[in-house]
């Protein structure tokens, strides 16, 4: 009956302590983000996510996608792009996709013939932008008859500097695809009802690799062929990929996961285009990564932070010298088993937001002490039972 009585109160603390162990981290969770001295350390933690480290040392590097095809424009002018674009469109492509936005008329001679590529193929796909209450959209002169386009918007409210997610879908009345979702409907790869259904909140990227793992073309290269098999019934994108110094070239580029430095990250790794072909090419193995929602996995954290609780007073009650030397090895113990099963999820394509889960477990082990200090001041106040006395 006694051992009965003490593991009700062993559930008992554990249970209380991981709900002091929630409080505190709320506390410290809301003085972290509301103290300005601490707001270097909080954008540094924003640009980094534990799970960052399984794309910039991605376990299955040998995957590639020869059906998704990029074609570097460098700085090339509308004649080049123009001549680029029908030279592609003979080898019979899906679809032609142009991260290019024309934004004004410059040669009347050059423009023509540009808009004469643009309106002889029905299989391309152009681009826009949304700049806040505006649209950065192609010249009326190279409108397509189907305005079949979709926006190139990358950066997500709230994402920061690195391009984790997308959203396929927005809009409440009309609706607007992004780029990648555009091409990947009318290249047959998913329907309308499909991206409607699932494109319309923010999803992961599941990155497969930068650009190596694509086809890639300079475009001078295609001016000076008269056939490229790999293009037939592939996915054709043209966009930049440098001008021929990559390692100093930042323009159109961006902070993805892919980056080697998961923090203190100074130089962009990923060009737009490469991260519309992530994007397209996730969307083409309708691979979408499944997020577990923010609910469920403080539920999760609560329940795990129990049982780490519970048992780290077990071996607190028997021997609290013990607990004392073993306390950081059972702490990274836990956060490398934590971390290792997201990157695991990762995997098969469920992503879980575990840095909650791990500061709340290491957190849940030191507040113990502080628990049984609680308790024993209200023992000798109130005569307050508990397992630790």
């Amino acid at each position: 009956m006694k051992k009965i009585f003490h593991n009700k109160l062993l559930y008992r603390d554990a249970l209380l302590c991981t709900v002091m162990t929630f409080i505190v981290a709320g506390l410290l969770y809301f003085a972290f983000v509301n103290l300005s001295i601490l707001d270097p350390f909080e954008k540094a933690f924003k640009d980094f996510k534990f799970t960052d480290i399984f794309y910039s040392q991605r376990f299955n590097k040998e995957q590639r996608n020869d059906k998704i095809i990029i074609v570097n424009i460098k700085h090339s002018d509308r004649f080049q792009i123009a001549e680029a674009i029908n030279t592609i469109a003979e080898q019979n492509p899906k679809v032609i996709g142009l991260d290019i936005i024309f934004k004004e008329r410059k040669q009347v001679f050059i423009d023509s013939i540009l808009k004469d590529a643009l309106l002889q193929h029905k299989n391309i796909v152009t681009a826009y932008y949304n700049d806040q209450d505006s649209i950065v959209n192609n010249h009326d002169f190279f409108k397509l008859k189907d305005d079949n386009k979709g926006f190139i918007n990358l950066n997500l409210k709230g994402q920061n500097t690195v391009i984790r997610e997308f959203i396929g879908v927005q809009g409440k009345g009309e609706k607007e695809y992004s780029f990648a979702t555009k091409i990947a409907m009318e290249a047959g790869f998913i329907s309308e009802k499909y991206a409607l259904k699932e494109l319309k909140k923010p999803i992961p990227i599941n990155y497969i690799g930068n650009k190596d793992v694509f086809l890639n073309f300079e475009i001078e290269e295609v001016l000076d062929s008269d056939k490229i098999p790999a293009f037939k019934d592939a996915v054709v994108l043209l966009g930049y990929l440098s001008d021929g110094n990559e390692q100093y070239d930042i323009e159109d580029k961006h902070f993805t996961p892919l980056n080697e430095a998961w923090v203190g990250r100074a130089t962009p790794d990923t060009y737009g285009v490469v991260i519309h072909a992530n994007i397209l090419n996730m969307l083409s193995q309708k691979s979408l990564m499944y997020r577990i929602a923010v609910i469920p996995t403080y539920v999760l954290a609560f329940v795990l932070c129990f049982i780490t609780i519970l048992f780290g007073m077990k071996i607190f009650k028997r021997n609290s010298f013990v607990f004392d030397i073993t306390e950081k090895l059972v702490q990274l113990t836990l956060s490398v088993v934590f971390l290792y099963l997201a990157l695991l999820l990762l995997q098969v394509n469920i992503y879980i937001n575990v840095v909650p889960i791990i500061l709340l477990c290491l957190l849940g082990i030191e507040m113990i002490d502080y628990y049984e200090h609680l308790v024993i001041y209200l023992n000798k106040k109130y005569g307050w039972k508990s397992h630790l006395l």
